[in-house]
């Protein structure tokens, strides 16, 4: 689970765009928390209980803004607002972008309505979905619904292996959409895929392409290691926390190269 809130408050840094709502997300909720508090106000629906921030991965994060952009929801409340940046942070901090509206993540409005409603409706008006200026709800929400999340990775993918990807998965997901961990699990079954024939692990002769900087020792060591990421037990998920993000994604890079590097040497 993802703790939006929490994810906020130890990733923002002052040379962040984000930094600017810091007072108002953070300093301003946590004085308000302490003065109900201090009434004995708390209740079930307490505006600012960490369990309303808490998402399952990426794609829930993606959900819950699509969510926020409803037309029918009302984004002005303290709940929502907050929720609004903080998912739009862990976005950012994530390398996501929407092809719709690309500088929405990056530099999101001072205000929310701007994005879930102005700008939406004015796109919808730009593309003639409107009736004589007025914008449905119903198209709206299929607006928002077909919105278009898209990961900005270091290596780029190519399409004939992200539809490899697409193949394997067992969700027919495509690389940019997986989450992080679903990404190195699928690098470690792709590279499986490429190399098991008939049962058994080919050899290719990397030097090639590579000179001698990837070799079937060195590939079989990077499974080795990421193996904990296709397995669910406890061991392989304790496992799994000892990689840090910046690893991670190192991983995820090299990863890729690697089936780059087989994908050529097997045309």
């Amino acid at each position: 689970m993802i703790n939006l809130e929490k994810y906020y408050k130890e990733h923002v840094s002052k040379e962040d765009y984000y930094y600017k709502f810091y007072n108002e997300l953070i300093t301003k909720a946590e004085e308000d928390k302490q003065t109900m508090d201090e009434m004995n106000f708390i209740t079930n629906e307490d505006p600012y209980d960490e369990i309303e921030y808490e998402v399952y991965d990426d794609e829930d994060v993606v959900r819950t803004l699509k969510d926020l952009c409803e037309p029918n929801l009302d984004i002005t409340t303290i709940k929502n607002t907050r929720l609004f940046y903080f998912s739009l942070f862990y976005l950012h901090d994530n390398s996501y972008r929407i092809k719709e509206f690309p500088r929405i993540i990056d530099r999101p409005p001072d205000d929310p309505y701007k994005f879930t409603c102005i700008d939406i409706r004015n796109l919808a008006i730009e593309r003639g979905l409107d009736h004589n200026g007025t914008v449905q709800y119903m198209t709206r929400r299929k607006m928002v619904e077909n919105l278009t999340f898209e990961k900005e990775t270091s290596i780029k993918i190519e399409t004939n292996i992200d539809k490899m990807f697409i193949e394997i998965s067992t969700r027919n997901a495509r690389f940019e959409n997986m989450t992080i961990d679903e990404k190195i699990k699928e690098i470690a079954n792709l590279i499986e895929n490429l190399l098991c024939v008939d049962g058994n692990f080919i050899k290719l002769d990397y030097s090639k392409y590579c000179f001698k900087y990837i070799d079937d020792e060195i590939i079989k060591n990077y499974r080795k290691q990421i193996q904990c990421f296709r397995h669910a037990s406890n061991n392989a998920l304790e496992e799994r926390k000892q990689f840090s993000k910046e690893q991670k994604e190192f991983l995820i890079d090299y990863g890729i190269t690697i089936i780059k590097l087989i994908h050529s040497l097997k045309k």
